[in-house]
């Protein structure tokens, strides 16, 4: 069940980066991408959400382990997926 949830946060982790990319594209180069006005909506939904989740789950993360910049720089890219792979790589106690 482990190595499953580790590949659905990984497929997770990497459409996130592809609405990042979308997102950041629709601003840089709108005549190359699809829908930018939404690719631009999409972008800033995401920088607000993961804005907010870095506050929320930075002491959290930051108790267990690691930096404080790392973790916001995770959580600001991967969001909650982020904290799920935290989670994943504790072991059960």
């Amino acid at each position: 069940m482990f190595g499953a949830m580790k590949v659905a946060i990984a497929v997770g982790k990497l459409g996130v980066l592809a609405l990042w990319a979308w997102g950041i594209a629709s601003f840089v180069a709108p005549t190359a991408v699809p829908a930018p006005e939404i690719g631009r909506m999409v972008f800033l939904g995401l920088l607000a959400v993961h804005v907010v989740e870095v506050f929320a789950f930075a002491r959290k993360l930051t108790a267990a382990g690691g930096s404080l910049g790392g973790h916001a720089w995770q959580l600001l890219l991967f969001g909650f997926l982020h904290v799920l792979g935290q989670k994943q790589d504790t072991p059960a106690t």
